[in-house]
């Protein structure tokens, strides 16, 4: 939801990180801008207010875990070169690389229930 809200609006900067935050209206919206924030034409903070509330009703609702693995292996994918864009442009986010850590941790976890 916060990135979402720092695609409209202005982030104060301690949510992100200063390097990146600097660079407009003294908070940050630079990042959440990009092309690559919508990677798939909506921005990517949208589909993951989508992404975690079906993920956790799956879950609620005891849905194949194989279904389960294979919409967040899409999101780990996606993670994966959104994170490795984030190192590759050395830019700052710390609310990219928490919803990176959350996937990965979560695609993670998925795994070990479909192999165990």
């Amino acid at each position: 939801m916060i990135a979402l809200y720092g695609r409209y609006r202005v982030l104060p900067a301690f949510l992100t990180g200063p390097n990146i935050c600097k660079l407009e209206a003294g908070g940050c919206q630079v990042l959440f801008r990009t092309p690559t924030a919508a990677l798939l034409g909506i921005p990517n903070s949208a589909l993951a207010v989508l992404y975690y509330p079906v993920l956790a009703l799956g879950l609620y609702l005891q849905k194949p875990i194989l279904l389960l693995f294979g919409i967040s292996t899409l999101a780990f994918a996606m993670t994966l070169y959104l994170a490795w864009r984030l190192l590759k442009d050395q830019l700052e986010c710390r609310i990219c690389w928490m919803g990176h850590i959350c996937n990965g941790v979560i695609w993670g976890i998925l795994l070990l229930r479909l192999i165990l």
